[in-house]
């Protein structure tokens, strides 16, 4: 069961705006056996979601940890996309052209006859990448919710910069990793030009 992905569909909901791929499909090993010896997920994401969770300062302690809200599918259009996803996975996994190589369906399983038994499931299920951005997102002078400029400098504050995944103004539809090495270098440049 090597490698442990093997496959990535990135395609477009019903409700994808402007040409956006906003589901991703993966095909990989879970690292928990199933009870055939082996098993192929089918993993959903919805990689350009509209919901937004919040970071908040439980006091003005630092070794205080923050608290934060995923508020993962808050939002009916992506609970839309995200069970359109899902039902599309169903629909690759139960396909013939798998029906020889595969044998139970682990889950959902047949225990689940309609739309509001698998989105009680995927409620159950969801989680994240842990890819979190756009905490202390940048900005224009006229966007009210710019922490930083594109420069990186923190507003109202002198000679400080953030230069990390929080800065991005909007969540990424890939893993932030190389987002974030565009953005410092990018930032760095800017600050070695003035």
């Amino acid at each position: 069961m090597s490698p442990r992905a093997g496959a990535v569909l990135w395609t477009a909901s019903r409700q994808a705006l402007g040409g956006e791929l906003d589901l991703l499909i993966a095909a990989a090993h879970p690292p928990a056996s199933s009870p055939a010896g082996a098993a192929i997920a089918l993993a959903v994401s919805l990689v350009r979601p509209e919901s937004r969770g919040t970071l908040r300062l439980r006091s003005a302690d630092p070794r205080d940890r923050p608290f934060i809200e995923n508020n993962l599918l808050a939002t009916a259009r992506d609970r839309s996309r995200m069970l359109e996803g899902v039902k599309l996975s169903l629909e690759i996994g139960r396909a013939k052209a798998f029906a020889s190589i595969t044998g139970s369906e682990v889950m959902p399983g047949d225990q689940i006859r309609d739309d509001a038994e698998l989105l009680r499931l995927i409620d159950a299920q969801v989680g994240s990448f842990q890819h979190t951005t756009s905490t202390a997102p940048m900005g224009g002078d006229t966007d009210e919710w710019a922490v930083v400029d594109g420069a990186g400098a923190v507003r109202g504050v002198g000679k400080l910069r953030v230069v990390d995944a929080s800065i991005v103004p909007e969540v990424p539809s890939a893993p932030t990793n190389l987002t974030t090495i565009m953005v410092a270098e990018h930032i760095y440049r800017n600050a070695l030009a003035r």
